[in-house]
């Protein structure tokens, strides 16, 4: 018999599982595992920038304490240039003196003062660049602009320079430099995207299982023939659904699923220039890891240099204060010239100002070696969450 009207109703499910093309769960979560790392080189990314910034903060910092002891030498040297115009006065008071060598006395107290009032402008047009490193406005804030840094810190060479072994520092540039991380990612990421693109230029080839149930219902159709003796699927949508549910006609079905493009040649292009870009990643981190050897190896020779540079100024600057002294016994006596002890004072100011400068090249030394093995934030105790944040948990030093 059939049914007049007829309502026939059906629900599946059908489950595909590729076996070659697609087949893999890291597969299918490339894209998500590729989102993460590109997350991971943005947090990367803030953290060399912020090591980029304290870098640059600390050698402005060490230029400003280094002008700023070059001040007290120069005030020094006034000193003594003053205590020398002072008692050249008082011997030609007493006429043991001719009166000329209180006109160079006065003359070198005058190049003194000038020296000084110069490197006082060199301390204020440095502390302007530091309040505008330091600073979100910068300049543009009166405030700001008339401001003065009192350094706390003050320059200091070790009297022993740690030994390091120059494959320990590069140990720990390769381990902590942040850019050499984002190039590591970068290669992570290129060999997923070259998986999946060597995935696509497979054949697919899918097992596919479907289980279905159907429903059959409807009004009999008397005009058909003889009625039957039983009249199953008589009724309406109810009874098409209730079949479905009660599960009267399964149909189960399992198979194979093929399809072989002839040329996949998109999928090969993609392969090709995936391959590519992994062998330019690679290429580039170890560019990157050579660089960081370098960078490390040139760092700790450049900081040699600057401990020896030091140690000779030191001792330039000891016997400049032995001449100095000597010439200053013999001049009280009568065994030496004004002139002379005007040069020796000279020389002396000269050696004291060579030795800060030493001093500040040891410090910048110091930091590109810290920055080149990327220890820079733990040595001046910047912490990353921090720096995030925009404040910073300790209280600022106190002004000494």
């Amino acid at each position: 018999y059939t049914f007049n009207p007829t309502i026939i109703s059906s629900l599946g499910v059908t489950i595909t599982q590729p076996l070659m093309r697609g087949f893999g769960i890291d597969l299918n979560r490339r894209f998500i595992r590729i989102a993460k790392n590109s997350q991971k080189v943005a947090d990367l990314v803030f953290r060399q920038q912020v090591i980029d910034t304290v870098a640059g903060v600390a050698r402005l910092y060490a230029d400003l304490v280094s002008l700023n002891e070059d001040v007290n030498v120069k005030r020094e040297t006034l000193r003594l240039s003053e205590r020398l115009y002072e008692d050249n006065k008082d011997k030609v008071d007493q006429g043991t003196l001719a009166p000329i060598e209180v006109t160079r006395a006065l003359a070198q107290v005058a190049a003194s003062r000038q020296a000084l009032i110069s490197a006082e402008g060199l301390v204020r047009q440095q502390e302007l660049i530091v309040l505008t490193a330091l600073t979100r406005r910068g300049l543009a804030n009166s405030t700001i602009s008339e401001a003065h840094i009192v350094p706390t810190d003050s320059m200091t060479v070790p009297e022993k320079e740690p030994v390091e072994p120059l494959q320990d520092l590069v140990s720990d540039g390769l381990k902590n430099r942040p850019d050499l991380a984002q190039a590591g990612i970068q290669v992570e990421n290129s060999q997923i995207s070259l998986k999946g693109s060597l995935n696509a230029v497979r054949p697919q080839i899918d097992l596919v299982g479907t289980m279905q149930n159907g429903g059959l219902s409807g009004n009999p159709n008397l005009l058909a023939g003889a009625a039957p003796t039983t009249t199953p699927g008589v009724g309406g949508y109810g009874t098409a659904l209730g079949q479905i549910f009660r599960r009267d006609f399964p149909t189960y079905e399992v198979g194979l699923q093929v399809t072989l493009p002839l040329r996949n040649r998109v999928a090969q292009a993609d392969a090709v220039r995936d391959e590519l870009q992994l062998r330019q990643s690679q290429v580039r981190r170890q560019q990157l890891e050579d660089q960081v050897r370098l960078e490390v190896a040139d760092a700790q020779v450049s900081l040699q240099q600057a401990r020896a540079a030091y140690e000779a100024t030191v001792q330039s600057r000891v016997l400049q204060e032995q001449s100095v002294q000597v010439e200053q016994q013999k001049f009280g006596v009568g065994l030496s010239t004004n002139y002379l002890v005007i040069q020796y004072q000279s020389y002396l100011a000269q050696a004291r100002s060579t030795e800060v400068a030493a001093k500040g090249a040891y410090a910048k030394a110091k930091i590109a070696l810290e920055r080149a093995t990327g220890r820079i934030l733990d040595t001046n105790h910047v912490a990353i969450d921090e720096a995030y944040q925009g404040r910073v948990s300790r209280p600022p030093a106190r002004v000494p």
